[in-house]
C-alpha cells in the first residue's frame, strides 16, 4: 500500500474515532434535562397541582367520620341518689354537602390549576433545553476560536520570519520587525484569551449535563441554516398567544377571578345534610346502653362578619388585576422577544452569507499580498493588515453561524414550539454534515473507510 494511502487511511480512521466519540446535541440536551435542579423542581410542582382537582373535588362528596371514645360521668341531684358510671362506645358521622359555591367555585378553579402547571413545566423543559443548547453552542464557538487564534499566531510568526531573513538581507527595516513583534503579541494575547474561555465554557457544559465530556460534535463549515417559512407578523403573533410565560400569566389571571368569586361566595348560604350514628352504648347523658341515631338538613346564613367578607372581595380584585397586569406584560415581552429573534437570525443568516464570501476574498487578498511583499511590491504592513482582516473576518464568521442557530432556536421558544424533536432535527443535521465532511476529507486525501 503506499505510503499517502496508508496515512490518509491512518488520518480517517482517527477522524472517525473523534466523530464516534463525540457528545452530540441531543445528547448534552438529555443529560442535562436529566440534571437540571430547575427543571426538577418544575417536575415536582406540575405533580403537586395535579393534585389540585381530586382536592376540590373531595370537598363536595360525602365526608365520613368516625371514633370512639370512654368517659366517666357523676350526676348529683337534690333528692335522688348520686349516680356513677362509665361512658363508653364508638360513633359514625356523615356529611354531605348540597350548595356551597365556594367548594364548586374551588372545583372549577382546579382544573385551571392544573393547566398552569402542565405549562409552567413545558416551560421549565423548553428553558432547560435552550441553557443546554446556549452551553452546547458556546463551547463550540470558544473551541473555534481558540484554532482561529492558533492559525493567526501561526501566520504572523511565518510572516515574522520572512521579516527576519529579509532584515537579515537588508531588505527590511526595523519597523517593519517591530511591527511584526508587536501583532505576534497581540495574537498570543488573543490566543490566551481563548484558552481561559474554552475553559469557562468547558466547565459551563459540565454544570449543565452534570458529567464531563471528552469532546462536542462540531458544527461543520457550509452547513445550511434553515429557512424561516412565516413572516415577521407571524411570528410576534404566535409569541403573544402561544409563548409559555404568556399562558401561564392568563392562567394565572384567570385563577385570580375564581379567587374572586370564592370570595363573594362567602356571602352566600351554605345547605348540607349530616348524619350520626352512636349504636349501644352511654350516649351522652344517659346512664343506660341507649342508642342514637340523627339525622339533619341545615342552611347556614353569614349575617355579619365585621367587614371581612368585603375586604376579601377588595383584596382579590386588586390581585385580580395584578394578574392582568402580569399577563400583559408577558404578552409584550414575548412579542419584543420575538422580534428581536426573528431580526437576529435574518440579520446573522445575511451576516454568514456576506462573512463567507469575506472570508475568500480575504484569503486571496492575502495571497496576492504575500506575493507581492516576496517581489518587493508590497510592505510587511500590508500583509500584517491582510493577516488581521482575513482572521477578523474568520472569526466574524464563526460567530454568526453560532449566533443565528441559536436565534432561530429561541425564536421556536418564543412561540412555544421548542421541543426534543427540534434537538434531534438539528442533531441530525449536525451529523450528517459532519459525516459528509468527515468522508469529503477523506476522498480530498486520497483514502477513504
Amino acid at each position: 500500500m503506499h505510503k499517502s494511502l496508508k496515512r490518509s487511511l491512518l488520518l480517517g480512521m482517527l477522524i472517525h474515532a473523534s466523530f464516534a466519540h463525540a457528545d452530540d446535541l441531543m445528547a448534552v440536551v438529555q443529560q442535562s434535562l436529566g440534571h437540571d435542579a430547575e427543571f426538577a423542581q418544575a417536575r415536582a410542582s406540575y405533580e403537586a397541582a395535579k393534585q389540585a382537582v381530586p382536592i376540590a373535588r373531595a370537598a363536595l362528596l360525602p365526608q365520613v367520620g368516625g371514633g370512639w371514645g370512654r368517659a366517666y360521668n357523676r350526676i348529683v341531684m337534690d333528692g335522688f341518689p348520686r349516680q356513677d358510671y362509665w361512658q363508653n362506645g364508638w360513633m359514625v358521622t356523615v356529611s354531605q354537602p348540597l350548595f356551597d359555591w365556594s367548594k364548586w367555585t374551588a372545583y372549577r378553579q382546579a382544573d385551571f390549576t392544573v393547566a398552569q402547571g402542565a405549562v409552567d413545566f413545558a416551560g421549565a423543559q423548553q428553558a432547560s433545553i435552550l441553557r443546554a443548547v446556549q452551553a452546547y453552542f458556546d463551547e463550540l464557538a470558544a473551541e473555534d476560536e481558540q484554532k482561529r487564534t492558533a492559525d493567526y499566531l501561526a501566520a504572523i510568526d511565518l510572516q515574522l520570519d520572512q521579516v527576519r531573513r529579509k532584515r537579515a538581507a537588508g531588505e527590511a527595516t526595523l519597523i517593519d520587525q517591530r511591527e511584526a513583534d508587536t501583532a505576534r503579541e497581540q495574537a498570543q494575547l488573543q490566543q490566551a484569551d481563548a484558552q481561559e474561555d474554552v475553559s469557562t465554557k468547558r466547565r459551563a457544559v459540565e454544570q449543565v449535563t452534570g458529567q464531563p465530556f471528552s469532546a462536542l460534535l462540531a458544527l461543520p463549515p457550509g452547513m445550511t441554516l434553515p429557512a424561516l417559512s412565516d413572516g415577521e407578523e407571524s411570528w410576534t403573533e404566535q409569541a403573544k398567544a402561544s409563548n409559555y410565560s404568556v399562558q401561564s400569566k392568563q392562567l394565572g389571571w384567570e385563577i385570580a377571578k375564581f379567587d374572586t368569586a370564592k370570595a363573594r361566595a362567602a356571602h352566600y348560604p351554605v345547605a348540607s345534610i349530616t348524619g350520626t350514628y352512636q349504636p349501644a352504648g352511654a350516649a351522652s347523658g344517659y346512664s343506660r346502653p341507649t342508642t342514637t341515631t340523627t339525622a339533619m338538613f341545615q342552611v347556614q346564613i353569614p349575617l355579619f362578619s365585621g367587614g371581612e367578607v368585603q375586604a376579601r372581595v377588595k383584596q382579590t380584585l386588586a390581585l385580580a388585576d395584578k394578574e392582568e397586569q402580569a399577563y400583559l406584560l408577558a404578552s409584550r415581552q414575548a412579542e419584543a422577544s420575538a422580534r428581536d429573534n426573528f431580526a437576529r437570525y435574518t440579520r446573522q443568516r445575511i451576516r454568514v452569507d456576506s462573512l463567507t464570501h469575506l472570508v475568500q476574498s480575504s484569503r486571496d487578498t492575502l495571497d496576492a499580498t504575500q506575493i507581492g511583499y516576496k517581489v518587493g511590491s508590497r510592505s510587511g504592513t500590508d500583509v500584517l493588515r491582510s493577516i488581521d482582516a482575513l482572521y477578523t473576518a474568520r472569526r466574524d464568521l464563526l460567530r454568526s453561524r453560532y449566533d443565528a442557530i441559536v436565534a432561530f432556536l429561541k425564536l421556536k421558544a418564543d412561540v412555544a414550539t421548542l421541543s426534543t424533536n427540534d434537538i434531534e432535527a438539528m442533531n441530525a443535521k449536525l451529523c450528517c454534515s459532519a459525516q459528509t465532511a468527515l468522508t469529503a476529507s477523506a476522498k480530498a486525501s486520497g483514502g477513504s473507510f
